[in-house]
């Protein structure tokens, strides 16, 4: 986007935000209950642990590459941590097999591909189409332990406010799935797997490909929610989850959202939303981005994940996020949300 189009689009907004009302400023944030440290609950069947800081998911996901024993599957847009090819080269050293989906249109990703291809991962280039990338982040080891959510593996991604999902229990299966499917359209060995059961309702996987599963699934909390919603998002363009936003804003739940500074389509977003009465602010970076995608319902409900909400992120890229239920994890969040909220004043 050129700098005429971004002013252009900021005048728009103003012109906007002038027409309409103002956000009341007596609504409350749905404050966490107490201290909420980021450890692993249970959530049905399963265990997830929300990691709301980025050292510590980097720190993480190095980790589990490097424990490894049987297998490594990583699906992932960004790669270029030199940190993480090794630890992955330690691991195919000791007979880990590893298989790695990659996006093409990231070209840092050549250099640690060729590395790992040369000593013995099988690589493979995800089949994007057009106005679609690859924009999943996933690992799983073993078959056991996930981890995903909107964190790349750039090597400056670890700065950025962004969301991860660490998961072990069937769930897990689900993903496997998910892995081979794509695994398959990209060339790789195998067959199409069958169509996974389907997840129990308190923690469930969308995807946008083959079908086209987060927006109905955003659009149905946004409409469920009876107090608040409480919104961190890189890029919102999607005009139906906008609407339905102004629409529980009008109808008086308390809606917060919180805006990467940097993406200059929000500014038409927080004109649209502030009309209907909605808190919008936008992050007051020291150089990192708001890169999350994450919504909390009634303080109870999460969506996390990879999907920025556009037609993009919607319908065409392959995203991945998960719906959880648990009042724990969504309490987490917010106390990630609500500081940086605060230091956006």
């Amino acid at each position: 986007m050129t700098g005429k189009q971004g002013s252009a689009l900021v005048l728009m907004a103003w012109v906007l935000a002038a027409c309409g009302g103002v956000a009341s400023a007596s609504a409350r944030l749905p404050s966490p209950a107490g201290p909420n440290p980021d450890v692993a609950v249970s959530v049905g069947a399963n265990r997830a642990e929300l990691i709301t800081d980025g050292a510590t998911a980097a720190n993480r996901l190095r980790q589990a590459m490097t424990s490894a024993r049987v297998t490594i599957e990583a699906e992932i847009y960004e790669f270029d941590r030199a940190d993480y090819a090794e630890a992955i080269l330690g691991s195919l050293a000791r007979g880990v097999r590893v298989t790695l989906i990659e996006d093409p249109s990231v070209g840092v990703n050549a250099a640690n591909a060729d590395r790992l291809r040369a000593a013995g991962a099988e690589v493979r280039i995800f089949p994007d189409r057009r106005r679609q990338i690859d924009h999943v982040k996933l690992l799983i080891i073993d078959g056991r332990t996930a981890v995903f959510g909107g964190m790349n593996w750039g090597s400056r991604s670890w700065r950025n406010h962004d969301f991860d999902v660490a998961v072990s229990g069937p769930i897990v299966a689900h993903l496997e799935s998910i892995f081979a499917r794509d695994l398959v359209a990209s060339g790789g060995r195998g067959q199409l797997p069958p169509p996974p059961p389907p997840d129990p309702a308190e923690l469930s996987l969308l995807t946008t490909y083959p079908a086209a599963e987060i927006r109905p699934a955003v659009l149905d909390a946004i409409a469920a929610a009876s107090r608040s919603i409480f919104i961190e998002m890189y890029v919102m363009t999607d005009s139906e989850t906008i609407t339905a936003l102004s629409d529980s804003a009008r109808r008086g739940i308390a809606v917060f959202v919180l805006f990467d500074p940097n993406q200059d389509l929000n500014q038409l977003a927080a004109a649209r939303l502030r009309q209907a009465g909605v808190q919008v602010r936008f992050y007051r970076t020291s150089g990192e981005k708001l890169h999350a995608k994450a919504m909390v319902v009634d303080s109870r409900r999460l969506i996390v994940g990879s999907a920025n909400w556009t037609s993009s992120g919607f319908l065409h890229n392959h995203e991945l996020d998960a719906v959880i239920e648990s009042a724990r994890l969504a309490s987490q969040a917010l106390t990630r949300m609500e500081a940086d909220w605060a230091a956006s004043a």
